[in-house]
């Protein structure tokens, strides 16, 4: 057969040999290497070359003859390039060397205490990050490293960082835990810090400690992206002989001055940098840290509305960084009400259990940050709303919020709201309802021997009025319980229809609820067109222990053939929506349409669910109605106007549609929402090619980072920051991409590494400028 190459087309011939006598398999080799071509037995190639095999089939036994059949293979004659070196988990006795590859490949570390070193580490293979661990090192001691990765074809790369090798210092403990020693590590005593606050600062070097019987202080630097010029902080060791030394330095949102104060805008990085005389190897060394200004509030989103009933509804919303859940609600705009939760979390959720049926209720959201920064969510100034669900089929309930109404109550049974009380055996009494303030409880308010408890040796019951149900069909028991029984009493659920039946028991066993439980039954056989219907709760006691007894909620009897709980569908509230989030032109140099977005809805108001309907106009404020609608009955939550004019301006208004059918709404005649976000989108069919970036200009900022600044290029809409170790055109490659005018190359200016950089005009297409 024939083998051949781009480098070599003319080809090598093969010879391969059966594998055994009978094996119909044959198998060779031939060796492949770069270099002059020449009818050698080796196939020349370079990197990036097809190997193509060629064998002629003289009788494929299908029918045909010298069948061509080929394969290929590509060459791979380039080694990993390795990126990112550097160690993380410095302790005593440990660290871990890690590094990125451009290619899945092997992982090696050479390690020791002098150059070259000469101890092998193997970490993971097959992976382009890569971890090696290091252990029983020595503590403040001074390791140089070299890492090498070998990819599955034998190409080889290493980074020795210029022949002068990678190098960390060990921690040592002088009795108060790790610290760096002779190299000066600085640190700050967070990750994150507002614009009005303290940002702390810590330092450990053992050389820095000039008097053992003395407080030294040294000084570090502090730089931001907004305050490039460092302010100089003065850190003072945290006792006489300890080598650690703490700071802090103010931040500030104002104008740029030498002020003592580090000035910062929302997002900038704050770097802290200690220039170390010696870093353990007689060399000066540099240590920095970086913290983040966080002066913004959380972003909310996704507010939503779930978990409906008659009386209660969870209240649901996200933020994109940990923050307090607050919430003001109320049965009117003006609120009145709060809950909160100091709790910093990203997904919150708020249960209120103080509604009547199909009653509206209001509600705005705040969050505050750890920083202390608040963000309200509402509908445009206006508080979201939801309305309370209808009990489909109810023929009769009692909330236990307006007195007796005709309960039969024995004994200790009592009609309230619940106090806590009890518990000399099990849990007690809960201290509030299941929803609003009422119960029917066993001993509520503390009665008899045994306050809080049922009495030993009793029997005491707690009786409905007599109901009619004579026009009732599937009947179904709903209540909400809590129940504390002993081991040797006896909770009991009868339906009296004439002569009593039990539909639940306990048996004797222990029942120690730990919060309220959704019961029900179906009663159907038994009540089903009775004139005479009771519900009994009861409870008996032994001589053994004394528990709290029943506490129930809601006791419901309704049609079991419909949903317990269900939307009003009286168009009394329309849909609670925030509207448009944004439209976007789909493709700046192309008729490709705009896509519109939006969150979903909060509530559907009194309807059960519904849909959207999307807007267009030419200009904001236009009027929403049939010549301005473009789509209706959309369920998702994007739409593509794929008819939006071209080379123009379009603004775009998203509505909220209830499934009810007793309004205006365009696709079913249902509620809809009035909110007035309009959005924008320019659907561009063309534009300009951007200028070149001209006057780009390099500096070093805080000793640890690279800061790019250029003017704007003409019709730039961003720019393409590009990177290289050598000046030659062909090496650079894409580092970041930015809107801004300004890029900070984080890092890159401690290692010592020389770069070359190029900064590119994008336009809206994505289209480069020269």
């Amino acid at each position: 057969m024939t083998v051949t190459s781009d480098t070599e087309p003319g080809g090598e011939s093969v010879t391969l040999v059966e594998t055994s006598a009978t094996s119909a398999v044959f198998r060779g080799t031939i060796a492949v290497k770069s270099g002059a071509i020449a009818q050698d037995g080796v196939l020349q190639v370079e990197g990036g070359d097809t190997i193509v095999a060629t064998y002629i089939d003289a009788d494929d036994g299908l029918g045909h003859t010298n069948v061509t059949k080929t394969d290929t293979a590509l060459v791979d004659c380039t080694a990993p390039a390795i990126s990112n070196v550097r160690e993380t988990a410095i302790g005593l006795t440990t660290a871990t060397i890690a590094w990125s590859t451009d290619e899945a490949s092997d992982s090696v570390v050479f390690y020791g205490e002098a150059i070259p070193p000469v101890i092998e580490k193997r970490g993971n293979a097959g992976t382009t990050d890569h971890r090696v661990d290091l252990s029983g090192l020595a503590s403040c001691t001074v390791y140089y490293y070299e890492v090498r990765s070998q990819d599955p074809q034998g190409n080889a790369g290493s980074d020795d960082n210029g022949g002068v090798y990678h190098r960390f210092e060990t921690y040592g403990d002088f009795g108060s835990g790790p610290v760096s020693c002779h190299a000066g590590e600085v640190v700050f005593g967070d990750s994150a810090y507002g614009c009005s606050t303290s940002a702390t600062i810590r330092l450990s070097d053992l050389d820095l400690n000039g008097d053992a019987l003395a407080v030294d202080q040294v000084l570090v630097a502090v730089t931001s992206t907004t305050e490039a010029t460092p302010e100089l902080v003065i850190l003072t060791e945290t006792g006489a002989n300890t080598s650690t030394f703490t700071g802090a330095i103010a931040t500030s949102s104002g104008a740029v001055h030498a002020d003592g104060a580090i000035q910062v805008v929302h997002g900038d990085v704050i770097t802290v940098t200690y220039s170390d005389g010696d870093d353990g190897t007689g060399a000066p060394g540099m240590s920095f840290d970086t913290a983040v200004a966080d002066c913004a509030a959380p972003v909310v989103s996704d507010v939503r509305v779930d978990s409906l009933t008659d009386q209660r509804a969870t209240i649901r919303w996200n933020t994109l960084e940990p923050s307090q859940t607050i919430l003001h609600w109320g049965n009117t705009p003006v609120l009145g009400n709060t809950v909160s939760d100091a709790t910093l979390k990203t997904s919150h959720a708020v249960s209120i259990n103080r509604f009547s049926i199909c009653q509206e209720a209001f509600f705005r959201i705040e969050s505050a940050d750890r920083h202390g920064y608040h963000a309200q969510s509402d509908e445009g100034g206006a508080p979201f709303s939801f309305a309370a669900f209808d009990i489909p089929g109810l023929y009769w309930r009692d909330h236990f919020e307006s007195g007796n109404n005709g309960w039969q109550l024995g004994g200790e049974w009592q009609i309230g709201s619940p106090q806590g009380r009890g518990g000399s055996s099990g849990s007690p009494d809960p201290s509030s309802a299941y929803n609003n303030a009422g119960v029917l409880g066993h001993d509520l308010t503390g009665l008899g021997a045994h306050p809080g408890d049922y009495e030993p040796n009793s029997s005491e019951s707690a009786f409905t009025p007599f109901l009619n149900a004579t026009t009732w069909d599937n009947t179904k028991l709903i209540y909400f319980r809590q129940l504390h029984s002993g081991p040797n009493d006896d909770a009991l659920v009868n339906v009296w229809i004439g002569p009593g039946y039990t539909v639940y028991r306990s048996n004797r066993e222990l029942v120690n609820d730990s919060s309220y439980g959704y019961t029900s039954f179906d009663l159907a056989g038994l009540v089903d067109g009775k004139p005479q219907v009771r519900v009994e709760f009861r409870q008996t006691a032994s001589m053994d222990g004394n528990y709290s007894g029943w506490t129930i909620d809601d006791v419901i009897l309704k049609d079991g053939s419909k949903p317990d709980y269900d939307a009003c569908m009286t168009c009394g509230a329309a849909p609670s929506f925030q509207g448009a989030i944004a439209a976007i032109d789909n493709d700046a140099c192309g008729a490709t349409g705009v896509t519109v977005s939006w969150d979903s809805v909060t509530s559907w108001g009194t309807g059960k669910t519904g849909s959207y309907a999307v807007y267009r106009g030419e200009s904001p404020g236009f009027i929403a109605g049939p010549a301005s609608l473009i789509a209706s009955g959309l369920e998702g939550l994007t739409y593509t106007d794929v008819g939006a004019p071209t080379d123009r301006t379009s603004y775009y208004l998203v509505r909220a549609e209830s499934n009810e059918t007793c309004g205006t709404g365009p696709h079913n005649g249902g509620r809809l929402d009035d909110n007035a976000r309009y959005v924008r989108a320019d659907e561009t069919t063309s534009r300009p090619t951007p200028g070149a970036v001209n006057g780009l200009d390099v500096a070093l900022l805080g000793r640890a980072h690279v800061r790019l600044t250029w003017p704007g290029a003409a019709h730039a809409s961003r720019y393409r920051i590009l990177r290289s170790i050598s000046p030659s055109p062909g090496t650079f490659v894409t580092l970041a991409e930015t809107a801004d005018t300004r890029f900070d190359d984080l890092s890159a200016g401690a290692g010592g590494q020389t770069y070359f950089y190029t900064v590119v005009a994008l336009d809206a297409c994505g289209n480069a400028g020269p």
